[in-house]
Parts: C-alpha cells; sequence; structure tokens
C-alpha cells in the first residue's frame, strides 16, 4: 500500500487531473519484478480489502 499525499502517482495513472481536488481511487498491481499487472479504476472502498484478496487467491503468480 502506498500513500501519494502529493499526488505524484495519481497524476502519473491518470487517477487525478491537474484542475481538480478530486481523486479517483484506483488500485495499481504491481509485481516483484515493477511490472503492473492490474489497474482497477473501479475500486469500492466498502469491499477493496476482500476484492484484493480474492484477486490474490485467483491470481496466485502475481502475489509471490
Amino acid at each position: 500500500m502506498l500513500v501519494d499525499t502529493n499526488k505524484n502517482l495519481a497524476y502519473l495513472y491518470g487517477a487525478a487531473e491537474e484542475d481538480k481536488d478530486r481523486l479517483n481511487r484506483m488500485a495499481v498491481i504491481i509485481d516483484k519484478t515493477g511490472k503492473i499487472v492490474k489497474i482497477d479504476k473501479d475500486v469500492k472502498p466498502a469491499t477493496h480489502g476482500s476484492d484484493l484478496v480474492n484477486y490474490f487467491k485467483n491470481n496466485p503468480q502475481t502475489s509471490n
């Protein structure tokens, strides 16, 4: 988990626009080699934890 207080990564991944104060929630899953394996632009805060657990259960190769 990464907190992006200066919005640098949010701009990089398209989760923010410079003229707006609001950020869109998103999850970027990066494997241990640094490769982006999934970008989820439809994060639901209420279920995000269980959504991640289910993702890694169904895609164990990304959690090694």
